[in-house]
């Protein structure tokens, strides 16, 4: 007996790499960021990173994938985009980590990776829904496994819907790994006049 399996609703998770790559100027400005602590490891005090003149190109490379993305699974009927609202870099060291969380104000998020140990630093997405009954898999795959991870690699960039649950395991490498996130909000007609659903946000 056979059965057709099909992925219904899945969740897009967008992959590009910036090819330009951050100057040497440009990597001096983020390491040598104001710092904040944060949950496992560390954060740039600025969180609007995406208004220094300095990184222009990466701010420019960031809004076109993120909006690429945007149009290709959305495939919005009226006229609208998402705009950067937020941005700021990650920095963790060897046994620090970055924990579990998703970004509440935010449609879609991205997160980029300056530096990192290519193929041994890894994202992690997680399930957060109710297990009713708790099955355990011989095999996972991407309908039965609670989490899953793609291998990062330095000038990636990842975007994703910003309900997605997500975290990265402790660093084991020497390396620090640092990375840039960022968040967006939609700009444009939402909804429909007709449905009482409009919403035009400029």
């Amino acid at each position: 007996m056979s059965i057709t399996i099909h992925s219904l609703f899945p969740t897009g998770i967008g992959f590009t790499s910036f090819e330009a790559g951050f100057t040497k100027k440009q990597k001096n400005f983020i390491l040598t960021q104001e710092k904040n602590p944060n949950a496992g490891n560390i954060t740039s005090k600025d969180r609007y990173l995406h208004k220094s003149k300095i990184l222009n190109n990466f701010y420019s490379f960031c809004s076109d994938s993120i909006n690429k993305y945007f149009q290709e699974i959305y495939q919005p009927k009226h006229e609208v985009s998402l705009r950067i609202t937020q941005m700021w870099a990650n920095y963790t060291e060897k046994n620090q980590y970055h924990h579990s969380h998703e970004h509440p104000n935010s449609f879609l998020s991205a997160v980029f990776y300056l530096q990192c140990t290519n193929g041994e630093d890894r994202i992690f997405f997680n399930k957060k829904d109710y297990r009713q009954l708790e099955i355990y898999s011989e095999n996972l795959n991407q309908f039965n496994s609670p989490n899953w991870f793609y291998p990062v690699e330095e000038n990636l960039l990842i975007i994703f819907p910003s309900n997605v649950n997500h975290n990265v395991e402790p660093v084991k490498f020497d390396k620090p790994r640092i990375s840039i996130s960022m968040n967006t909000f939609p700009v444009g007609k939402l909804g429909d006049y007709g449905h009482c659903t409009e919403c035009i946000l400029k």
